[in-house]
């Protein structure tokens, strides 16, 4: 091995070429003889949002309905899937269906099939932000839990018989004001809350 070779410190790439395939950039292996490879980036939350942001321009007929437009639709978007797939074999078999509705029964076939398509990609996606909403809590509650732990420790501290801390006083009175805040909102929510029959 020449002194130059020392000196670069990039691992050299290596070719593997299949029959039929372009040579494909590989990874040399690491010193202890395993292929080098990077795991996968995790989703960080703008990024994410971002890339939501992208999806929704790009499908075809996103929009938002507003309640009254939601009744409006929910009929007809909700038929009986029996009566329909009988209808989708009448529109296909009858001549006239595209004068009357302005596709041919083909036409209304493929979309309820992209319908159907689309019905399962909302299936995964509520499954997906119920992942994400589940993760966060779990976040939300091991920041809550360290929280209440700081705050009563803290306040165990400062009322013991030998006060420890008191320069904290503050920060723990203002940690005070916000709880107690919360709690009496909280149980004025509940008193209002009908009385179960």
């Amino acid at each position: 091995m020449s002194n130059d070779d020392r000196q670069t410190s990039a691992s050299p790439v290596v070719t593997i070429e299949q029959a039929g395939t372009a040579p494909a950039p590989v990874a040399a292996p690491d010193r202890l003889g395993l292929v080098a490879t990077t795991p996968p980036p995790l989703a960080d939350p703008d990024m994410l949002v971002e890339g939501l942001r992208y999806l929704r321009q790009h499908i075809p007929g996103f929009t938002q309905l507003t309640v009254q437009e939601k009744r409006t639709h929910s009929r007809a978007a909700h038929l009986d899937p029996e009566f329909l797939e009988h209808g989708l074999h009448t529109a296909v078999a009858w001549q006239d269906t595209k004068g009357l509705v302005g596709r041919s029964g083909e036409e209304l076939r493929e979309e309820h099939e992209e319908t159907r398509r689309w019905d399962q990609a909302i299936v995964e996606l509520r499954a997906f932000t119920d992942g994400i909403e589940a993760s966060n809590t779990m976040r939300k509650h091991r920041v809550g839990r360290a929280i209440l732990l700081i705050y009563r420790a803290l306040g165990l501290r400062l009322h013991g018989p030998m006060a420890w801390d008191t320069h904290m006083r503050p920060y723990y009175e203002n940690m005070k004001r916000a709880y107690l805040k919360t709690q009496r909102f909280r149980r004025k929510t509940k008193t209002n809350e009908p009385a179960a029959e």
